[in-house]
């Protein structure tokens, strides 16, 4: 743990996510290294891009906290998946009763597959360590806590 760094981006993500909280931006400016300035006024842009800086400050404090993603699996197929379902899910129109609606649409092995992957991310959650969950996702952690013996004892066959 780099805990010089992570106190640094603790305090950064701490004052971004009150400019996000107070809705206080009017402008972000870019400055380009020919010296040129570029604002973004926009408020849907200025929250976008906001945004994205809380959740970037987050991914750089937990790699500070925990240390970096194992290569393999940064590099493969599920990281992927998992990245660009965070992608939707972090878009404040992204609706879990709608996502959960979908699922009788899925083809019917691939909808065993998802359930199996909700059991093993019950599973992996409940089984971290508990200093290592926030207060955002205490409520979550504790529910998977309750969830995962009763899933470890349910097996879910291939058909």
């Amino acid at each position: 743990m780099d805990k010089e760094k992570a106190k640094a981006l603790s305090k950064t993500l701490a004052c971004y996510k009150e400019l996000q909280e107070n809705n206080s931006v009017n402008l972000i400016e870019f400055h380009t290294a020919d010296g040129q300035k570029h604002g973004i006024g926009n408020p849907e842009a200025i929250k976008l891009l906001l945004s994205v800086a809380v959740i970037e400050l987050e991914r750089q404090l937990r790699t500070a906290q925990f240390g970096d993603i194992p290569e393999s699996l940064e590099n493969s197929r599920e990281y992927k998946a998992a990245k660009q379902l965070e992608y939707a899910m972090n878009d404040l129109e992204f609706k879990s009763e709608r996502f959960a609606q979908a699922l009788p649409y899925f083809h019917k092995t691939l909808e065993q597959t998802f359930f199996r992957t909700v059991k093993a991310s019950i599973t992996a959650m409940a089984g971290r360590d508990s200093r290592c969950i926030d207060d955002r996702n205490r409520a979550s952690y504790e529910m998977c806590q309750m969830l995962a013996s009763m899933l470890e004892d349910t097996r879910l066959p291939f058909i």
